[in-house]
């Protein structure tokens, strides 16, 4: 679904253009808004009314938090009187809210915290607020409207620093959009504001029966038609296996699933293709054995237009050579496990011990300290210094000092705020644990990292570890309860464990796709200094040339010093060639 609104329009000449606009008017039969969007294939659900003073709309579809039910008129109509926080707090979904208080000629407008359904908004001076479900939409109607926005310089220099902004600040000046679990809203006459409407903290079910493995069959039976033959892809690792093992838990027996696994057979550290093969044949699952000889980096012929870089762009041309091997190419459905290490913190901050002290566990301590030990391969020493060092720590990353060695001089100079591009949550949160902070970074990290749609693939991926429950459900949990032993995301293996029976979940072995990364700089090199060297981000003086050269003749030889540094540089350059 494509929609685009404009909320208390200063003229009414875009109006009057050929878009079926609805409108929505004030008790004095003046335009508050006009809404117009455009249907898909899958006919998104739509609800719209108004209550009172309050007109609402509500595309998407939302369950109750408490029995599952789903979202009902009434429960629309209190909301809207009352605001988005109470449909965070009792429902959990994909849908995108807009209201209207016509009295107080006020909208707010949100989409779900899963953040799978991204909205943009812009402020023009000629038609008044602009929002958009679609970044080429909103994008589209500024450049009509005269208004074609230029690009903004501290998006750039702050990507090539961390690899995320999370702030709702974008490349183009005019043109922002609204985190997770964020509102925007505008009272007719003022500014647009962006409003904070979910705290994950306080909004998991408080009982014993939710459990990680019940979150992921709930989500495929709401939200992934089976009959579509999605494909999983499946690395054989411990969230891609889960998925798997609850996919075939809500199917019958025989129902086919399919799922895939690819891989680069001349670099063993990558390759995980038995574990793969094993829990397929557990469940009687197709697995594509995709062997691609594509490597990271390399060359394409077109590039997406998205509404900020991502680090996933090395892998463009590797997507489009997967989707040729699938039965229905680029329209696959896809289903991914990503996002469950870092919500159930694989591998475990050293602040979880610190969490555990401030939260009194002193008989459990030295149990936490040496599991610790044992998981992160440190003395005890270390384990201990580094806790006490997370609860002075500015850095909520624990490593992520930014990225200085391929900035220009000028760039490296420009005063750099470490928490301004993080999430409106963490900048405004009181939160104290170290561990427990950390957990939320990732958390909001990863929610941020999926809102990018999987190039050259035409369907959204499912990402079940990333829905409304799961988030919430794991950051209920305290940071130190999250592993035991030698095993981290010990809660997760617990629960998929005792409902499927399957052993292979509590391997401790990981594949390793850095050499992969490595390699795809070593035969792709041309490719890499052709366009950092000579790209939109050296030319306007944000990179050092000179320095940029050298990191990547010494990345090509195998090292991963400059990497990142490269990832995020040729992220933002693919980024750009694409908009122009």
């Amino acid at each position: 679904m494509t929609l685009l609104g404009i909320a208390y329009p200063k003229t009414q000449d875009y109006l009057a253009q050929k878009r079926d606009w609805r409108f929505v008017r004030d008790p004095s039969n003046q335009i508050a808004g006009a809404l117009w969007h455009q249907q898909d294939r899958a006919k998104t659900r739509a609800l719209c009314g108004q209550s009172g003073t309050y007109f609402y709309c509500f595309y998407g579809s939302a369950f109750s938090k408490l029995d599952q039910s789903e979202i009902k008129e009434d429960d629309l109509q209190a909301i809207a009187a009352v605001g988005p926080a109470r449909l965070m707090a009792r429902f959990w979904g994909k849908y995108l809210f807009i209201c209207f208080d016509l009295t107080a000629k006020k909208l707010i407008c949100c989409s779900d915290p899963s953040n799978q359904w991204p909205v943009y908004w812009a402020w023009s001076s000629r038609h008044g607020l602009l929002f958009s479900d679609t970044i080429t939409c909103l994008h589209q109607t500024l450049v009509e409207s005269g208004e074609r926005p230029a690009w903004n310089k501290n998006f750039f220099t702050t990507w090539l620093r961390t690899g995320t902004v999370q702030n709702g600040v974008l490349p183009f000046d005019r043109i922002q959009e609204i985190p997770a679990g964020c509102a925007v809203s505008y009272i007719d006459g003022g500014q647009p504001q962006i409003v904070t409407v979910w705290d994950p903290l306080k909004h998991a079910v408080e009982d014993d029966t939710q459990t990680p493995f019940g979150i992921l069959k709930n989500y495929l039976n709401r939200f992934v038609s089976l009959a579509d033959r999605p494909v999983l892809e499946l690395s054989g690792g411990l969230e891609s296996s889960s998925v798997l093992l609850a996919m075939r838990a809500v199917s019958s027996a025989d129902h086919p699933l399919s799922c895939a696994h690819y891989y680069h057979a001349g670099v063993a550290s990558s390759n995980e293709l038995d574990h793969a093969r094993h829990v397929a044949q557990s469940v009687q699952a197709h697995l594509h054995e995709v062997d691609t000889r594509v490597l990271s980096f390399a060359p394409v012929q077109s590039v997406p237009r998205v509404a900020k870089p991502h680090i996933r762009y090395c892998l463009l041309a590797f997507n489009q050579y997967f989707a040729s091997q699938l039965d229905k190419g680029e329209h696959t459905q896809l289903i991914s496990g990503h996002g469950g290490d870092s919500l159930f913190l694989a591998p475990p901050p050293f602040g979880a011990l610190a969490d555990a002290a401030l939260t009194w566990q002193w008989q459990r301590l030295v149990r936490v300290a040496m599991d610790l030990a044992l998981i992160h391969r440190a003395p005890l020493t270390q384990v201990v210094t580094a806790a006490a060092r997370s609860l002075f720590s500015s850095d909520l990353f624990e490593n992520n000092g930014g990225t200085l060695d391929l900035l220009s001089e000028e760039a490296q100079h420009e005063s750099f705020d470490r928490r301004a591009y993080l999430h409106p949550f963490l900048q405004q949160n009181k939160v104290r644990l170290p561990g427990q902070l950390y957990q939320l970074a990732l958390a909001f990290l990863t929610l941020d990292d999926i809102r990018s749609p999987a190039y050259p693939f035409t369907q959204p991926t499912h990402y079940p570890f990333l829905c409304q429950p799961m988030v919430e459900f794991a950051l209920s949990i305290p940071s130190y309860d999250h592993f035991e032993g030698a095993h981290n995301r010990i809660v997760l293996r617990e629960s998929v464990s005792a409902a499927t029976g399957y052993p292979n979940l509590w391997r401790r072995n990981k594949g390793e796709t850095s050499g992969i990364d490595l390699l795809g700089i070593r035969d792709h090199k041309d490719h890499m200094m052709a366009l950092c060297l000579e790209g939109f981000l050296a030319k306007e003086g944000y990179v050092d040339v000179k320095r940029t050269r050298a990191a990547i003749q010494h990345s090509s030889k195998g090292h991963s010093k400059y990497f990142m540094g490269l990832l995020h540089l040729y992220a933002a350059e693919l980024f750009v060639q694409g908009w122009q």
